[in-house]
């Protein structure tokens, strides 16, 4: 009785081996068909790729790169094509909010963003991507300090800015005294 389960078992897998190389040649042919009508009503060449593909295939995925790196990666791929930064910039974005590609570094005056795709492993970088809320607060979590003392702290902890200080401690001052909720003043130190 067992060997009759076993035939049928051998007899399903064959058939649904047979039904899905069916299947797969009529996708294939369909899409053959859909290219060679593209090609000759003269829409979109069939060799025509998205620029999100096309930027998907220039990022490195071995170490960190940047716009500019993506940039010329793009240019190398077809020199031909116009590759807008803003478009770049967009979908770089995109990747971020799907969580496949993470900022390390914010742009700053003539210095790029950099990025890694997820996975890579880079050398942690002091206050990653966080915004400067997020920065006071992760300081201020270890002990209450003041204004002054608080940006002083956030320097010697790798806080990188092209602020002067005293734009910086003014910064910082907005930053305390825009949520009571989160931030409390203790006399002259602010605690979290």
């Amino acid at each position: 009785m067992q060997e009759f389960g076993s035939l049928r078992t051998a007899a399903r897998k064959k058939r649904d081996a047979a039904i899905r190389k069916a299947r797969d040649e009529y996708a294939e042919t369909l899409r053959r068909i859909a290219e060679l009508e593209q090609d000759i009503l003269g829409r979109d060449p069939s060799s025509h790729r998205s620029i999100s593909s096309c930027i998907e295939s220039v990022i490195p995925s071995d170490r960190t790169f940047s716009t500019v790196d993506i940039m010329a990666g793009l240019e190398a791929l077809d020199l031909g094509r116009v590759w807008r930064k803003r478009s770049v910039d967009n979908h770089i974005s995109r990747l971020r909010d799907r969580g496949l590609v993470r900022r390390l570094k914010k742009a700053r005056n003539t210095e790029p963003a950099v990025y890694a795709r997820l996975g890579v492993e880079t050398e942690p970088l002091a206050f990653e991507d966080m915004t400067l809320p997020e920065v006071v607060e992760a300081v201020l979590s270890q002990r209450p300090l003041t204004q002054t003392e608080l940006v002083v702290a956030m320097m010697e902890a790798g806080y990188e800015t092209t602020m002067t200080q005293k734009a910086l401690r003014d910064a910082v001052g907005v930053v305390l005294r825009g949520d009571p909720k989160q931030f409390r003043s203790e006399g002259r130190k602010w605690s979290c």
